[in-house]
């Protein structure tokens, strides 16, 4: 039997169920891949692509069975290696917009609001304003005691400036 005999053979007694349950799987695991939803995809995929390969070994041989499996592996190997290389890791920056979303509601109100550093402000240190402890960046540096106003929030900081008497 040549290999392209033994493929076609390997896909012939294939069944519509087994082709359904199989992509859905492979999908969900390239969602999880490329948009993590902790694990649910995963699980959901692997339950699908055991489901999947059962009906394949009632329907096929343990030969043809064993295949399937090995050309799931390759495939989701492909796509590990895709998303890797791309490093598309969608849910990364989902998360720090969400963050900057957060510190900006948590925070927006404290904007212009005076209060004074706890540790001298070198790039970052420790500032209590409206009796908040908040962890604080300055482009100059301030000293410990000093007055300080908190001038803007961005995605990932809250810079303060120092206040003049």
């Amino acid at each position: 039997m040549t290999p392209a005999e033994s493929f076609v053979r390997l896909f012939e007694s294939i069944t519509m169920v087994t082709v359904c349950l199989w992509i859905t799987g492979f999908i969900l695991f390239c969602v999880e891949f490329f948009q993590p939803m902790h694990g649910v995809a995963y699980a959901l995929g692997t339950a699908l692509f055991g489901a999947a390969f059962i009906t394949r070994m009632i329907y096929g041989s343990a030969g043809e069975a064993f295949m399937f499996i090995f050309i799931t592996a390759v495939l989701l190997f492909c796509v590990h290696c895709v998303s890797v290389a791309t490093q598309k890791r969608d849910w990364l920056k989902v998360a720090r917009i969400q963050k900057a979303g957060e510190r900006k509601r948590r925070y927006g109100s404290l904007i212009d609001s005076i209060g004074i550093a706890n540790t001298p402000i070198d790039l970052t240190g420790n500032a209590t304003i409206n009796e908040i402890n908040l962890v604080v960046y300055s482009e100059t540096p301030i000293q410990q005691g000093e007055r300080v106003k908190i001038s803007k929030i961005t995605t990932d900081k809250i810079i303060v400036e120092r206040v003049s008497d």
